[in-house]
């Protein structure tokens, strides 16, 4: 009889797991599966899903993740924290790229994991603060990954939390870079009263119905660390309205600013996860 160990072995560009059987000493690949790689871009890390199978180069979709306020993308990759927006399964199924992109440090006490996004209007924290460059980083991070991995760049799609999704509207409106976005418990921040860019797109927004950190209603929220004001969801609607985009509002009935919360009424009411819900809403899912 064989001798057969199983062993896991790296490969870089892009980084995979190939499963393969030690046989008398002779290596043997009989499996093959993708893992998350991490790449550096600009001095910040980037996780990168990439399924089994995929279309043929150039016709691929892309998913961009933009954790929270205070969170980061290893968290949100290791279900460690906002993990509704953890795309991998749904991925591995629909055969799509996710990238799980990290923001700058957002305060100067609670450590340098703890990363924000200058999303417009003064949020957040010390991205805003020092005017980081976040539009042009994730743009140019987005134009490295369409090099890379064959990306159509008409399949690219974002999806955010809190402060990412205040970023992830802010892209939508200034760049149009994404085909359409799932914004989740954060409103477009930016003073824009229309969003050419944006033209043709679409955009489905959701929030907690009891959500105290960001109102739906804009204003500052009574709950959190930011001071930061924020837009009403009315005005974000009417924003890119007027610009021709197809903008959806759900609002989540019994869900606060919680993106596990708001998930859980999801599934109970529609049966369906946030990741799942959104690969829908892009298309990449039946």
């Amino acid at each position: 009889m064989y001798d057969v160990k199983r062993v896991r072995l790296k490969i870089l560009g892009p980084m995979m797991l190939l499963s393969v059987a030690l046989i008398d000493g002779v290596f043997a690949s009989f499996a093959c599966a993708q893992t998350v790689t991490e790449e550096d871009y600009r001095d910040r890390a980037m996780l990168v899903y990439v399924p089994s199978h995929l279309p043929t180069q150039g016709s691929r979709a892309l998913v961009v993740v933009l954790h929270g306020g205070l969170g980061n993308a290893r968290n949100i990759e290791s279900r460690k924290s906002e993990s509704g927006l953890n795309m991998d399964s749904v991925a591995e199924k629909a055969g799509f790229i996710v990238a799980y992109l990290n923001g700058t440090p957002v305060t100067r006490r609670l450590g340098a994991d703890r990363l924000g996004w200058n999303a417009g209007g003064g949020c957040c924290g010390l991205s805003a603060e020092r005017n980081v460059d976040d539009v042009g980083y994730i743009k140019g991070a987005i134009e490295t990954l369409v090099s890379q991995y064959g990306i159509d760049r008409g399949h690219i799609y974002g999806i955010g939390h809190s402060n990412g999704a205040m970023m992830t509207q802010r892209l939508m409106c200034e760049t149009g870079i994404y085909a359409a976005t799932v914004p989740i418990s954060g409103p477009l921040n930016i003073p824009n009263s229309s969003c050419g860019a944006a033209r043709g797109k679409k955009i489905l927004a959701i929030h907690g119905a009891d959500d105290a950190n960001v109102p739906i209603a804009g204003g500052q929220g009574s709950e959190g660390i930011s001071l930061a004001v924020y837009n009403s969801e009315e005005r974000s609607q009417q924003s890119f309205q007027s610009a021709g985009v197809s903008y959806t509002l759900q609002i989540v009935p019994g869900a606060d600013h919680q993106l596990d919360h708001i998930q859980d009424a999801i599934q109970r009411s529609e049966g369906v996860t946030i990741a799942e819900k959104a690969a829908k809403f892009f298309g990449l899912l039946n």
